[in-house]
């Protein structure tokens, strides 16, 4: 199963936790480290399991979308939708605030939304995201049908609550 792990573009805050998880993930063999390329960003992260690139172009980036099985992502609207607009399997693995990862926790929010509509799967630690990789072949994502539309007003009802 070959696996993108992205964490987008923010330079203020790093996601460490996930690739460090990740790490033991493939020490524990729960997925094959050779399978699995990481996005790490402004991150710097060296992985000892899997290869680690810092940015791309969104012409390869996409490309890399098409060739995995699975993608496991922080909630950002941008890389879940160019997932599941491919049929990608997805997990969602939200930035929080308590690790200073973010802001705020927003991406939890719309990482549960993605994911009561059938889109993705979510994860917000270790043990979650273990069963979620360990069960994926018995996810089947409902497909994505565009409705930019609704998207923008729940966007917007979410940035004006």
């Amino acid at each position: 199963m070959r696996v993108l792990v992205t964490i987008g573009s923010m330079s203020e805050k790093k996601f460490t936790r996930l690739f460090k998880i990740m790490d033991e993930i493939c020490e524990e063999g729960i997925i094959d480290g050779k399978q699995v390329v990481a996005q790490v960003g402004f991150d710097g992260y060296k992985s000892k399991y899997y290869d680690c690139f810092d940015m791309t172009s969104d012409e390869n980036f996409k490309r890399m979308i098409d060739e995995s099985d699975l993608i496991i992502t922080h909630a950002g609207t941008g890389t879940v939708t160019s997932s599941i607009k491919r049929g990608k399997k997805v997990i969602v693995f939200p930035r929080l605030v308590e690790y200073d990862e973010h802001y705020d926790n927003h991406q939890i929010e719309l990482a549960e939304s993605f994911s009561k509509q059938g889109y993705v799967l979510v994860a917000k630690t270790k043990e979650e995201l273990k069963k979620q990789i360990q069960n994926i072949d018995l996810f089947d994502p409902t497909p994505f049908i565009s409705n930019n539309d609704r998207i923008s007003n729940m966007i917007i009802d979410f940035i004006e609550k």
